[in-house]
């Protein structure tokens, strides 16, 4: 028995080793992830000798050379600039060549930084990333959990509906609610005791010192929280009376869930440490996960468009989740009493370790609810209805505007009609191909059966398949 979610992130890590080039920039990614993780394990164990300063140099430069590549990739193919990037039709291996070329100009770069401005650029260069990482979570895990709703909602909503989503909504809000109170008065403040039952549990131990730790930022967070609660809570009245309103409730269950699970990882925290097993298994999940989204995105992408700018995916997920291991070690180092990296990159703010190893949890608490409110309006304003009409079509259904609700209906065929094709699509009445419903049946088609192998669109070159 398949198991959704695992067989999603499967078939979606699978389109990363369908070309070479893709297979080169996860073979990019983990090698220089796994070099920069490596060292800084060996920085722990050679602190105050001699070979130490040569990790901190090897550490910096060769983790940070590997954010800058994606990051120079991502900045190019964005600007459609891709045959600076790539060469579509080259002879030989001249695409490997330029690939080796930037990983070059990469290292150059973050030398150059070093020695002009100190480690202070490269820092800021990898803490964008890491911001960046944990606010891309939150859009696909936003966008995953709307899409998971929208499978099985309604064409329109009714009564029954309305209530048990509304029910549903305000589990949410009140899981948020409590969540609120815990963080910022009952267990800090110790309101009847509260606080020392918590920290007798298990793991818990130092949840009171942490969260008056985290005071301002926690406050911070919650008000997000907040504004988030009060968004869905508008946006529910809104769709209340159309399937939207079940995606809603789903999304605040979701994200509330979410928001405990970080809390809980504010609490639990004892010392500023390297990453433990919770900590690696929820961000290799993350990871697999991101990349999946990104695989199954270029996939449509590659179907729907003859453009080569699929790359843009897999590079700014590489980008976003190679500063954010980067800046991860860093913390980790800095666990350590009398490492250099720790007096390295410390300044300000990150001259207390422990306040950035907690603050990590609290960023996720802040960017989780401010991205699922922009992405979930943007869904339900626009692509909520484009999912529900292209099932429809790919179902071969047709809906009735008595059937559904106002929002979709104004997208469906009149009575009597049926979708239009595909292959119309896009085309302006009265141009040649608008009038067309399906292909000639005695046009001479090719099927999977041909001698000659596998079709190409144009632009795609030999030395991208496996």
């Amino acid at each position: 028995m398949q198991i959704p979610i695992l067989s999603g992130i499967i078939s979606g890590l699978g389109v990363f080793f369908r070309t070479r080039r893709y297979l080169a920039y996860t073979i990019v990614f983990v090698a220089t992830t796994f070099l920069a993780l490596f060292v800084s394990w060996l920085m722990t164990i050679t602190v105050g000798t001699d070979f130490e300063l040569a990790l901190v140099y090897f550490f910096a430069y060769i983790g940070s050379t590997g954010t800058i590549y994606f990051g120079l990739g991502s900045f190019l193919i964005g600007l459609k600039l891709d045959k600076l990037w790539i060469t579509r039709r080259g002879r030989g291996r001249v695409t490997e060549m330029k690939g080796l070329s930037w990983m070059v100009v990469s290292f150059a770069i973050s030398v150059f930084l070093s020695i002009l401005a100190g480690p202070a650029p490269l820092l800021f260069f990898a803490m964008l990333c890491w911001v960046g990482w944990i606010a891309f979570q939150a859009y696909l895990s936003t966008r995953t959990s709307l899409r998971v709703a929208t499978l099985a909602e309604p064409k329109k909503g009714g009564v029954l509906l309305g209530i048990g989503s509304f029910i549903i909504l305000l589990i949410g809000v009140g899981i948020i609610a409590v969540e609120a109170l815990a963080a910022v008065w009952l267990i800090p403040y110790d309101i009847a005791g509260i606080g020392t039952i918590v920290q007798g549990l298990p793991m818990l131990g130092q949840a009171i010192t942490n969260l008056q730790l985290q005071a301002t930022t926690l406050l911070i967070a919650y008000a997000a929280m907040g504004l988030f609660a009060v968004v869905m809570l508008l946006a529910f009245l809104r769709y209340s009376g159309r399937g939207a309103a079940l995606n809603i409730a789903i999304l605040t269950i979701f994200i509330s869930i979410y928001a405990g699970y970080f809390l809980f990882n504010v609490m639990r925290r004892t010392a500023v440490s390297g990453l433990g097993p919770v900590d690696i298994f929820m961000t290799l999940f993350f990871l697999a996960y991101a990349m999946s989204g990104i695989g199954r995105t270029v996939t449509d992408s590659v179907e729907e468009s003859r453009a080569r700018t699929g790359d843009f995916g897999p590079l700014l997920t590489f980008f976003l989740a190679s500063g954010f291991f980067f800046v991860d070690s860093i913390i980790s180092v800095s666990a350590v009493p009398g490492t250099l990296i720790g007096g390295w990159f410390q300044t300000g703010i990150l001259a207390d370790p422990f306040v950035l190893f907690l603050f990590r949890d609290v960023a996720k608490l802040i960017a989780f609810p401010l991205t699922a409110i922009f992405t979930a309006l943007y869904y339900l304003t626009h692509e909520r209805t484009e999912r529900i009409i292209e099932r429809a079509k790919a179902e071969g259904k047709v809906l009735t505007p008595d059937e559904v609700d106002e929002d979709i209906s104004k997208k469906v065929p009149e009575p009597g009609k049926t979708w239009p094709s595909e292959r119309a699509e896009g085309i302006e009445k009265g141009r040649p191909g608008h009038d067309l419903s399906a292909p000639d049946s005695d046009r001479l088609t090719i099927d999977k059966s041909r001698r000659l192998g596998k079709a190409k669109r144009f632009g795609e070159d030999e030395e991208d398949e496996d």
